[in-house]
């Protein structure tokens, strides 16, 4: 994972988990999160944040290693 990118995961009192992928862009954060998936089980429903229809560009990662190289 990127410095900016993150894996935050909820469980409510009642048992409901939670995951969400922050910092990722298009289906990078699916794939940072299939082994909490596939480790919890069945997952009951999937909400897409904007992030995931955003396609990250080779442009703009490499501005962002630039950037935090300095």
């Amino acid at each position: 994972m990127k410095p900016n990118e993150s894996i935050d995961v909820w469980i409510s009192p009642e048992g409901a988990i939670t995951i969400d992928a922050i910092g990722f862009r298009g289906d990078s954060c699916e794939e940072a999160t299939r082994f909490l998936e596939d480790s919890l089980g069945v997952v009951g429903r999937k909400q897409r944040s904007l992030d995931y229809y955003r396609k990250s560009t080779n442009r703009n990662d490499n501005t962002n290693q630039q950037n935090q190289s300095t």
